[in-house]
């Protein structure tokens, strides 16, 4: 073990003792500054703007969807408060999706079985009702997206009836 290598650990003993005096004979500028330069640096977190839209987090600003949308809106108007149709949706707005897996991670969700639970799980959602601590409440079928007067109905969820038939 003959190596001599210790230039580093030389210099930097050198140079963290020349600093370790410089501090502890003037402590007032390395306690005042580095406070004073954090309320300076601080300020700037007062005008900071937090952005949570996605898209405009992740698309360009003048990129080929926002293009075809701005054409799609222009021709054809959507009226959410009376009509309501989950394909004419352009903008992600107030809207909630729920997302299936199947139990037993069977990647084939066309079964009868499961598509009885889809069912069940269609009715519990459509009785939801909320109750706020100030004795208010909500039910879906008064809050849902209307569709002619109409709770929008999941066409996808009528596949029950051929589902037997559909199963390969």
């Amino acid at each position: 073990m003959g190596c001599k290598l210790t230039f580093v650990d030389d210099v930097l003993n050198r140079s963290f003792y020349k600093l370790g005096l410089i501090v502890g004979k003037q402590p007032g500028y390395f306690i005042i500054i580095p406070v004073l330069l954090t309320l300076l640096m601080v300020t700037g977190y007062q005008r900071i703007h937090y952005e949570m839209d996605p898209e405009y987090l992740f698309s360009p600003v003048s990129g080929q969807g926002k293009l075809e949308r701005r054409i799609v809106e222009e021709h054809f108007k959507v009226n959410y408060s009376h009509r309501f149709n989950v394909g004419r949706i352009t903008r992600a707005g107030r809207f909630g999706r729920v997302i299936i897996v199947a139990k037993d991670n069977i990647t084939n969700m066309l079964r009868t079985e499961v598509w009885k639970e889809l069912r069940e799980l269609d009715e519990l959602v459509q009785n939801i009702t909320v109750t706020l601590p100030t004795g208010e409440t909500f039910t879906y079928r008064e809050e849902c997206a209307k569709w002619e007067g109409q709770c929008f109905v999941n066409d996808i969820l009528n596949l029950d009836k051929i589902i037997g038939e559909v199963r390969a």
